[in-house]
C-alpha cells in the first residue's frame, strides 16, 4: 500500500489537489467565525461527516477565491445568486464519498507517505530548497492552522488520490486521435469561387398579401417594437449654463498670467549628441569634421549607432547644463558644436534645426480662456441648482414645479429604448441615464441622477410600454422590402445550385462561369479556421467535408456563391508547428481522458454510498459568513 500512496503523492491529480490546498491556506488562512459550537454535521457520507465548520471554511475561501478573481467583493448574499453554495457543497460530498470509499478499502495514508508529500512542497522549503521544520511550522502557525488538521487533509488527499489514481492513473486517449484532429485542423485546400450577389439577381414580381402575411410572421422577431418608456426629466447641464456666464476681464487676465507655460514656447533646438572618452579624441573629431574629412553621421555610423541612437529631439536651452547650453545656444548656425564637458563626458552635439519661440498672445487665448472658466463655473453652478432641485422634489414638489420656479429645463418624451432612442439633450444615449430610466417604476421618487459628462438630472418614468409584435399594416412598405431583398438572396443561390447541376452533368467550369454575374477567382491555401472572402464559417464546413474536384452551391452573406474544390493538401505532421501541437495535443487528451475516469468514477461512488444532508446545519454555517 506504501508504494501506491508515494505513487500518488506524484501524480498530477495529487499536485493540483494538494497545490490548491496550500494556496487556500496561503491566499486565505482560517478566518475568525462563530460557528455555535459546530456540533452539527451539514454532510454525512457513510461515517464520513463534514461539520459546520469545515462547510463554513469551504465556502469562505470560494468567496474570497471568485473575490480575488473578479477583482470585485464577494458577500454571502451575492455568493447565493451565483451559486456557489452548490458548487461547495457537490465538491465536499464528492470528497466525503472518496474518503468513505479509501476506508473501506482499507486505505490509508501512513506516516512516511505523508513525510514525502510534505518534504516535496515548495510552500515548506527553506532558501536552500531543502525542507525547512521552521519553514513548515511558521507557514501553518501564519496561517493559523493547526499542524494536525492540516496533516489530517492532507492524509486523506493521499488516500482519496490512490483510490483514484488506479482508475484514472496511465489513461491514455484513443491511437491516432491527436493525429487525426491536427490532420483536420492542418489539411489545406484552394479553391475556385464564382459569385453571384443577389444584387444581380431580377427584382421579383410585387408578392400578395398572403405572401407577405406569410413572410411576416415567419420573421415575427424582425419586427417586434422594443420595450419603451414615457419619461419627463429635469436637465441641469454644465454645458447649457456655460452659454450665460460671462467672465470678468480681470479673472481671464489673470488666469492668462497663472497659465504663462502653456501659452509659451521656449526656443528649442533638435540636436543630435556623440560622447567620447577624452577630450583629444572629442576634439579631433571636431577638427575632423570642421576639415570636411568627415562628418558627424559618419562617426556615428563607425559606433553602429543610428540616427536615432544619437538623436536627443528637440530640447529647449533649460534641458541642458550651463556650459552645454551656451555651446548649443549661442550660435545662429546649424551643424557641429564643441566639445563640451557634460555627465557623459566630453561631447559634440549636431544642431539640425532652430525653433524660435513662440509666445500666444492674450487676444489669441481668451477665446480658450473663456470657455475653460465659464465651464467650471458652470459645473459648480450646476451642482449648486441640482442640490436645490433635489431638496424640492424630496419637499413634494413636482418636475414641473421646480422647473418652472426655478427656470430649469423639463424634458418630456414619449418613448425611450433601452438603445437611447427617443433620449435628447444632454441625457441623449448616456448610460447612466438609461439605467435610471429602465429601473425607475412608474411614477416613483427618484433621488438625483449624476451623468459621466458633470450633467444632472431628475426623473420620472410615466409609463412603460412592454415589447410588442408590430402589426403588418404599420411595416408593410418594409416587410415588403425584406421580402424582396429574401427572395433575391433566393434567386441567387437557386441559381447557384443550377450552375453547379449543369457541371455536373458534363458542362466545364469555364463555359458555365463565363455566364455568371462576376468573374471567377481563385482562393490561396486556406485551412477550415482561416477566413476565406465572402464564404461563410458554415460554407467552409461545407467545402472541407467535400471531395476534390467537387463544385458546390454556397449561400454567402451578400447572395450565393459557385465553389469548386480545386485542391486538398494534407497536413504535414513532420512540419514545425503541427509537430508541436501533435505533442501538446497528446498530452492534453490524455490528460482529459484522465480527468474524465477521475469525475465519472467518484461520480459512482457518490452514487452508491449517498450522501445525508442537514439543511439547519447547513444554513448554521452559511449565517456564520454574514
Amino acid at each position: 500500500m506504501l508504494h501506491l500512496l508515494r505513487r500518488a503523492a506524484k501524480t498530477w491529480v495529487f499536485r493540483i489537489l494538494f497545490g490548491l490546498l496550500i494556496l487556500s491556506f496561503a491566499v486565505w488562512g482560517v478566518g475568525d467565525m462563530d460557528f455555535g459550537g459546530g456540533g452539527n454535521s451539514v454532510i454525512t457520507v457513510g461515517e464520513q461527516k463534514v461539520t459546520v465548520e469545515d462547510y463554513a471554511m469551504a465556502l469562505d475561501r470560494e468567496m474570497r477565491s471568485v473575490s480575488q478573481r473578479s477583482g470585485q467583493p464577494v458577500d454571502i448574499a451575492s455568493a447565493q445568486a451565483m451559486g456557489l453554495p452548490q458548487s461547495v457543497t457537490a465538491r465536499l460530498v464528492r470528497d466525503a464519498a472518496l474518503n468513505e470509499e479509501a476506508r473501506r478499502l482499507g486505505i490509508s495514508a501512513d506516516d512516511h507517505a505523508l513525510r514525502d508529500a510534505i518534504l516535496s512542497s515548495p510552500s515548506f522549503h527553506g532558501l536552500d530548497g531543502t525542507f525547512d521544520e521552521e519553514q513548515y511550522r511558521f507557514v501553518l502557525e501564519r496561517l493559523g492552522f493547526a499542524v494536525d488538521r492540516f496533516e489530517d487533509d492532507l492524509r486523506k488527499s493521499l488516500a482519496r488520490d490512490a483510490v483514484t489514481g488506479a482508475v484514472s492513473r496511465g489513461a491514455e486517449a484513443a491511437p491516432g486521435f491527436a493525429e487525426r484532429l491536427i490532420a483536420r485542423a492542418f489539411e489545406t485546400r484552394t479553391f475556385r469561387l464564382a459569385s453571384l450577389p443577389a444584387a444581380a439577381m431580377p427584382q421579383p414580381e410585387a408578392p400578395d398579401d398572403a405572401t407577405l402575411a406569410a413572410f411576416h410572421e415567419a420573421n415575427q422577431d424582425r419586427y417586434r417594437a422594443p420595450e419603451s418608456r414615457a419619461v419627463t426629466w429635469i436637465e441641469i447641464a454644465p454645458a447649457t449654463l456655460a452659454a450665460d456666464i460671462e467672465v470678468p476681464e480681470d479673472d481671464l487676465r489673470a488666469a492668462f498670467e497663472a497659465a504663462a507655460d502653456r501659452f509659451s514656447q521656449p526656443e528649442t533646438r533638435a540636436v543630435d549628441m556623440l560622447a567620447f572618452a577624452d577630450e583629444a579624441t572629442a576634439a579631433e573629431a571636431a577638427e575632423a569634421i570642421a576639415a570636411g574629412e568627415t562628418s558627424f553621421e559618419t562617426l556615428a555610423a563607425e559606433r553602429d549607432l543610428s540616427a536615432a541612437d544619437i538623436d536627443q529631439g528637440e530640447i529647449p536651452r533649460d534641458a541642458l547644463d550651463a556650459e552645454a547650453a551656451e555651446v548649443v545656444f549661442g550660435t545662429d548656425e546649424l551643424g557641429p558644436v564643441g566639445p563640451v564637458d557634460t555627465l557623459f563626458g566630453p561631447t559634440l552635439y549636431n544642431i539640425r534645426a532652430i525653433i524660435p519661440a513662440r509666445a500666444t498672445a492674450f487676444e489669441d487665448a481668451r477665446g480658450e480662456l473663456e470657455a475653460e472658466l465659464a465651464m467650471t463655473r458652470a459645473r459648480d453652478r450646476a451642482h449648486s441648482e441640482a442640490e436645490e432641485a433635489a431638496d424640492l422634489l424630496a419637499s413634494g414638489a413636482t418636475l414641473e414645479e421646480i422647473a418652472r420656479d426655478a427656470g430649469l429645463p423639463l424634458r418630456q418624451s414619449d418613448a425611450v429604448t433601452a438603445d437611447g432612442t427617443g433620449a435628447v439633450g444632454a441625457f441623449a444615449r448616456d448610460p447612466a441615464f438609461l439605467e435610471e430610466v429602465f429601473t425607475a417604476a412608474p411614477g416613483e421618487e427618484r433621488d438625483l441622477l449624476e451623468a459621466g459628462n458633470g450633467a444632472y438630472a431628475l426623473v420620472r418614468v410615466d409609463a412603460e410600454t412592454p415589447a410588442s409584435d408590430l402589426p403588418l399594416d404599420e411595416i408593410r412598405d418594409r416587410v415588403a422590402a425584406d421580402w424582396a431583398a429574401q427572395a433575391r438572396m433566393d434567386a441567387a443561390l437557386v441559381a447557384a445550385e443550377d450552375a453547379s447541376d449543369r457541371i455536373s452533368a458534363g458542362e466545364s467550369w469555364e463555359d458555365v462561369t463565363a455566364e455568371l454575374p462576376a468573374a471567377p477567382v481563385e482562393l490561396p491555401p486556406l485551412r477550415r479556421d482561416q477566413p476565406a472572402p465572402g464564404l461563410t464559417a458554415e460554407a467552409m464546413e461545407t467545402l472541407f467535408a467535400a471531395e476534390q474536384g467537387a463544385v458546390l452551391a454556397v449561400a454567402t452573406p451578400d447572395g450565393a456563391a459557385l465553389v469548386e474544390v480545386a485542391g486538398i493538401t494534407p497536413a504535414d505532421l513532420q512540419s514545425g508547428q503541427a509537430a508541436e501541437l501533435l505533442a501538446r495535443w497528446r498530452e492534453a487528451l490524455d490528460g482529459s481522458v484522465s480527468q474524465d475516469l477521475y469525475t465519472y468514477f467518484a461520480a459512482a461512488v457518490q452514487n452508491r454510498i449517498g450522501a445525508n444532508f442537514n439543511p439547519q446545519a447547513m444554513e448554521q454555517a452559511i449565517s456564520a459568513l454574514r
